[in-house]
This record gives structure tokens, sequence and C-alpha cells, in this order.
């Protein structure tokens, strides 16, 4: 889906510095990039708010990944 932005000189040449570094393919890359960081902020002040810090999320997440493995795999045992 393609959408259309207005953005200063001083941030398209930010975008371009990271395009023309190899960091990113494209400013398109550079923004989507962004997003997703945003997002992840967003996240970590949601769990905040609720008295989670993000080692509380990281250390549920690898103890039900682990259960699920260990649920899927276990009559190879």
């Amino acid at each position: 889906m393609n959408i259309s932005i207005e953005v200063t000189p001083g941030l398209l040449d930010y975008l371009d510095s990271k395009v023309r570094k190899g960091l990113y393919k494209s400013r398109s890359e550079v923004v989507r990039e962004a997003i997703r960081e945003l997002i992840r902020l967003d996240m970590v002040r949601t769990l905040a708010e609720n008295g989670f810090k993000p080692e509380d999320l990281d250390r549920l997440r690898d103890g039900a990944a682990d259960e699920l493995f260990a649920k899927k795999y276990k009559r190879f045992a």
C-alpha cells in the first residue's frame, strides 16, 4: 500500500543519508523501520503503565516458547 507524506528538507536529507550509507535500500525502508520503532516504544510504554518491564515480556515469551517446543517434540523424546 502506498502513502504520501511531506517532510522537511532536513528530514529528507536524513533519510537519504541512511540510504547513501547503505544502511537501507530506500527511503521507504527507513520510514518503515521508524514506524516499527514507534510501535515498539508504544508497547514498552504500555507495559510500563501496567507495571511490567520489557524484560518481563521477554522472560514470559521465552518460557512460553520453551513450553510449546517441549509439547511439540515430547513425542520424540
